[in-house]
């Protein structure tokens, strides 16, 4: 993975790209928004964070499908690079969607100018092409969860490698970004899992239990009664009551002097290999 300084430094083209995405009057109905926008310009570039937008492609056309424009300008917005040997560092991760909640969840983050890793199901990723372009658009990082939350370890290794290998085809195909990590569902994985995913396995450190109070107070007070410098923080965008959690943890975390991260930006610098379960920045399992 480039640094974060290399990163930051194609800000400025892929701002270009996107006006001349918005401007272009002929647009292809096959590509998605991320692969015009970002993949095929910049491959193998992560995209820059948009604030102040939910979306950013006028439609062209009207056969093509575009997410709703923004009623403000649209602004280019780079985070301040983090280093995580240095600051207090947490990643909030949110599994099993997107949902029917995830646009609002994507709206608090924008609102916090905070992100976040989505660890996405295949089968729910095809349900919402949109809100996978935003969360590409405006900086989140993707991960796969699998295709259908099937719990890997009661498996054969061929339907191992097709909940991976077809979770992140769809991803890949929707977006044109290859999820570079994988939680398995349950956080349930053994030396045979670990060994066909070609990728590091995200665990957490600090369960929130939001899929099974569903109390927004709960959510936040049980993360900040565990959270600790390197935290991953498990949640779940597909219950309204954790949504509704994320605008007063994100407070409290920050007014703890924590920074929020993407799992890649906490694991900077750091070994991050694939086939090894990492619980927090600090912590393998």
């Amino acid at each position: 993975m480039p640094p974060l300084s290399r990163r930051l430094a194609v800000l400025p083209v892929v701002a270009s790209a996107l006006l001349l995405a918005s401007c272009t009057s002929q647009v292809q109905a096959e590509d998605g928004f991320a692969k015009q926008a970002v993949a095929k310009l910049l491959p193998g570039q992560e995209s820059p964070r948009l604030s102040g937008s939910t979306g950013v492609l006028a439609q062209a056309a009207p056969q093509i499908p575009a997410v709703v424009a923004p009623a403000g300008p649209m602004r280019l917005h780079p985070r301040p690079e983090v280093d995580c040997d240095q600051s207090k560092c947490v990643a909030l991760t949110f599994d099993d969607g997107p949902g029917r909640h995830t646009e609002r969840l994507l709206d608090h983050l924008a609102a916090a100018d905070v992100p976040a890793t989505f660890y996405l199901l295949g089968q729910n990723a095809q349900k919402y092409p949109e809100t996978l372009h935003r969360m590409v658009i405006e900086g989140h990082q993707l991960g796969s969860h699998t295709h259908d939350h099937k719990a890997l370890t009661a498996l054969s290794s061929s339907q191992i490698t097709h909940e991976i290998d077809t979770a992140a085809a769809i991803i890949k195909d929707l977006t044109g970004v290859h999820p570079g990590t994988v939680r398995p569902p349950y956080g349930a994985h053994n030396a045979q899992v670990d060994a066909l995913i070609d990728a590091p396995l995200v665990l957490w450190d600090v369960d929130t239990l939001d899929w099974q109070h569903r109390d927004p107070a709960k959510v936040a007070s049980i993360a900040m009664e565990e959270v600790r410098d390197g935290s991953i923080i498990l949640m779940h965008d597909i219950h309204e009551s954790t949504v509704k959690a994320v605008p007063e943890l994100i407070k409290r975390l920050k007014q703890q002097g924590y920074s929020p991260v993407t799992i890649d930006e906490l694991f900077d610098g750091q070994e991050f290999n694939s086939s090894t379960a990492y619980a927090s920045r600090n912590q393998i399992r």
